[in-house]
């Protein structure tokens, strides 16, 4: 995410851009499990996690989805885990056929995979076909993610000529975190992007991370998915944040499994979901004060201002409250009034629910 973004200083435009960027984007989390165990990690994963990894059989039934989608505006895809290189030929099978239909690829790693230049340089050729590289490394990677294996996977990316960026958690002190940053830019040099970020309160980081920086207001910014996540075993959540793993099962946006429906399914349920395009729009606002309203918020229910974790506080502790809040937008004018508010916000309806379903 936009750190700008993040910390509710970007303007229209650029919430517009990049809620427009997750309705063309489909999101997998290849594995759960990791050769790293960071303490910051949202998803639990780790070298004890025994989830399975997505099989070349299964990438390919997806991959063959592709042409289909791209014909209806997808137009990105990113790997995520855990470690999704664990999934290499899945990777490969998956960004090969994206790139023959002009979808882009991105694979959100920390480069443990490079325990040697041999092999940094094998698993950068095979993955030649992706267009994108989400590097990570800060104070929590350095436990267990040596600078030297760091160092050659950076290598290994330059020598290929691969696009990548980095993302730097924020360290327990601003000194710790400019040390991180500094050492990452004499690294990669000044053209390669490093964005900032914090630590949320979800998955393992809620062993160690303060609830919240500013507990008695509202995030800021809406919901920022970045579109659907598809899991190893085919379900899917409606994000790559909490409510992937950390509420599964109590949220209401389970939107079916993609092996037994197909991803142009469940991507367009994800984008016809008005209770989601409400909280992308508008935030969590709204729909925790229809909850307050039916007596049907969780005694445990925690306010953030970081939204994924007050979204994630409030479908964890509100078990009934994905039916009333299907029932609040049910009617036939709820529709036309979010695209009503849309123009309004930013002047045009991006197209986010289709006709024909």
């Amino acid at each position: 995410m936009d750190e700008k973004l993040h910390r509710g200083k970007g303007t229209a435009s650029d919430l517009l851009a990049f809620q427009r960027l997750a309705w063309s984007t489909i999101v997998f989390s290849l594995t759960r499990r990791c050769p790293l165990s960071c303490p910051h990690c949202i998803t639990s994963s780790g070298p004890w996690v025994r989830d399975p990894i997505v099989s070349p059989e299964r990438a390919a039934r997806w991959a063959a989805e592709l042409p289909e989608l791209a014909a209806e505006g997808l137009k990105h895809i990113t790997f995520t885990g855990g470690e999704p290189v664990l999934a290499l030929e899945a990777i490969r099978i998956m960004a090969e056929a994206a790139q023959k239909v002009e979808i882009k690829t991105a694979v959100v790693t920390s480069g443990a995979w490079a325990a040697t230049q041999r092999t940094a340089k094998r698993i950068t050729q095979t993955l030649a076909n992706v267009s994108h590289w989400d590097l990570g490394y800060d104070e929590y990677h350095e436990a267990s993610l040596p600078w030297e294996r760091f160092v050659r996977t950076v290598g290994a990316l330059s020598e290929a000529k691969a696009n990548f960026s980095v993302r730097v958690c924020e360290g327990n002190t601003e000194a710790a975190t400019t040390e991180i940053v500094d050492r990452v830019r004499a690294l990669v040099g000044k053209e390669v992007l490093i964005i900032t970020q914090p630590v949320r309160k979800l998955g393992r980081a809620s062993e160690f991370v303060q609830l919240s920086r500013n507990g008695a207001n509202f995030p800021q910014q809406p919901c920022m998915s970045t579109g659907p996540l598809v899991r190893e075993d085919g379900s899917v959540a409606p994000c790559c944040s909490g409510l992937a793993y950390d509420a599964r099962g109590h949220h209401p946006f389970e939107f079916g499994n993609a092996d037994e429906e197909g991803l142009g399914t469940i991507w367009r349920r994800w984008r016809a979901d008005q209770l989601l395009r409400l909280m992308r729009l508008v935030g969590l606002a709204l729909p925790v004060r229809w909850l307050a309203d039916d007596g049907l918020i969780g005694k445990g229910f925690r306010l953030s201002d970081d939204v994924c974790e007050t979204c994630v506080s409030l479908w964890s502790n509100t078990d009934p409250a994905g039916q009333l809040l299907r029932q609040h937008i049910a009617s036939a004018g709820f529709k036309a009034k979010l695209d009503d508010l849309e123009r309004h916000l930013f002047g045009s309806v991006w197209g986010e629910t289709p006709q024909s379903m």
